[in-house]
Parts: C-alpha cells; sequence; structure tokens
C-alpha cells in the first residue's frame, strides 16, 4: 500500500466507528424513548426527591446532562454513564461543575477524582451534589 492508500483506509476505517457508534446511540435512545412515552422532567425530579434530594439539586442534575440526551428523551435516574450514556468516568466532573453552577454554589475544582468518577449514574450525582449542598460548598 502507498501512503495514500493507506491514509484513505484510516479515514475509512474511522467513519465506519463513528457511524457505528452513531448508530447504536441512535437506537438506544430510540429505545429509551419507546419505553418511556409518559416519563416527564417532573418524573426524574420527583424520584430522585425520594432518595433525600432537593428537587432543585434533582432538576440541576436533569439539566446537566440533558444534552446527552436526544430530543424527547428525558433522562431516568438509573441511567448509567458508561453503558447507557457512554461518558468515560474521568469527564464526570464536567457534570459535577455544571450542576454545580446551575446551583449556584462554586464551581467545584477540588473534587477527589476518585469519588467522582465512582459515581455511576445519574442517582449517584444527584445524592453526590445534594451532599455538597448540604456541607455549605
Amino acid at each position: 500500500m502507498t501512503g495514500p492508500q493507506k491514509a484513505v483506509a484510516i479515514i475509512a476505517l474511522a467513519v465506519i466507528a463513528v457511524g457505528w457508534f452513531n448508530w447504536r446511540m441512535w437506537r438506544r435512545f430510540r429505545a429509551a424513548k419507546a419505553y418511556r412515552g409518559g416519563w416527564s422532567e417532573a418524573d426524574f425530579d420527583t424520584m430522585v426527591a425520594g432518595n433525600g434530594v432537593s428537587l432543585a439539586v434533582a432538576a440541576a442534575v436533569r439539566v446537566a446532562v440533558s444534552h446527552l440526551y436526544g430530543s424527547g428523551v428525558v433522562p431516568h435516574p438509573d441511567d448509567d454513564f458508561l453503558r447507557f450514556l457512554g461518558v468515560d468516568p474521568e469527564d464526570l466532573g464536567k457534570f459535577v461543575s455544571d450542576a454545580a453552577f446551575l446551583l449556584n454554589l462554586p464551581i467545584l475544582g477540588s473534587e477527589d477524582p476518585d469519588q467522582v468518577s465512582a459515581l455511576h449514574d445519574l442517582r449517584d450525582l444527584a445524592q453526590y451534589m445534594q451532599a455538597k449542598v448540604d456541607a455549605g460548598i
């Protein structure tokens, strides 16, 4: 293979990989939208609030992660960051910062990375943020 042929092959594989990932995510969100036909933002807030989280924290978490979902799909507290949303545990600090901003908390940059990366789902994130609110951080 010549240099240009190798470049074309690498680019073609990259396009196929990105297309496969997008197709897989589209199918996952389409299935979630069909399964959660009657699920609303108020349902999310109420279900999270049932775990000792205030409605303000529940709404902030919902808004902080809503850009990960397709239109018409409302987050569910049990949505797993890695398996359902495809979010790397090392990138969870961004969601913590976004939720802190929405709650008018100082931008949290000093969190223990191990504690943040241990968050598995939206319910864990909401409880973590509630602990920060309760601590007054």
